[in-house]
């Protein structure tokens, strides 16, 4: 797989408290692609240092080789799903639903039916579950033409039959759709379940990177992510 975009020498400090420290990393083009680590990893500081919602002191995002600047050419190109993200809570979902398809000029009912999200459209948004509101924001995501999707840790507050079928979901968007994904992740069993490239990340490091073999061949170990993990960090 071609690299799609490219994350190079990244620095991000508050103050001078250091919080990404020179990260470099590459997605694939037509993959699921995993930033795995535990909390307070930056994670989530990378993803919107690449969507432009944070600044970073030096280093530079290329796509297809060619750097990005502004947020507003950052957020043409890339759907973003934040973890922290508070919609609309008066709204009705048929509403919010409406008013996302006519902005975006897309409609998209195979998903709202994929995401069940039919069965509460009469629902103010602040009355859902949070599994539900984890539906809402993932339509938010997807319902676009857009063919890089980033999402920040979009599987809290699902059970386990919930689960699969949001990773199935996923899957049918990166195969069928041509979507490259870009996924946040602490839970190592969901992240090896979905994704088919790692970038391996604790206190502001990128540790490792590559599919499940290339990790597995650099730690000379065959168990499963979480063993590698646990590996990468000693």
């Amino acid at each position: 797989m071609n690299n799609l975009l490219k994350i190079s020498k990244i620095e991000k400090r508050y103050n001078k408290n250091t919080v990404l420290n020179d990260i470099s990393f590459e997605i694939p083009n037509g993959s699921i692609a995993g930033i795995i680590g535990p909390n307070g990893a930056g994670k989530s500081t990378v993803l919107n240092i690449i969507t432009g919602f944070e600044t970073f002191n030096n280093g530079e995002i290329l796509l297809k080789n060619e750097k990005i600047y502004s947020f507003e050419d950052k957020m043409s190109k890339f759907s973003y799903m934040p973890e922290k993200l508070d919609i609309y809570p008066e709204f009705f979902v048929k509403d919010f639903i409406y008013f996302i398809q006519k902005t975006t000029k897309y409609e998209n009912n195979e998903l709202l039916k994929k995401l069940n999200l039919f069965s509460v459209q009469n629902k103010k948004i602040k009355t859902l579950s949070k599994g539900y509101k984890q539906r809402l924001k993932l339509f938010l995501a997807l319902n676009n033409n857009k063919k890089i999707v980033i999402l920040d840790e979009p599987f809290d507050g699902f059970d386990p039959i919930q689960l699969m079928d949001i990773l199935e979901l996923i899957k049918s968007e990166n195969k069928n759709k041509d979507k490259t994904f870009l996924v946040s992740i602490h839970q190592l069993y969901d992240a090896e379940k979905i994704c088919n490239y790692y970038v391996l990340l604790n206190e502001g490091f990128v540790i490792a990177q590559g599919n499940i073999n290339d990790l597995r061949e650099q730690f000379n170990i065959t168990g499963s992510l979480e063993s590698i993990f646990i590996e990468a960090l000693k």
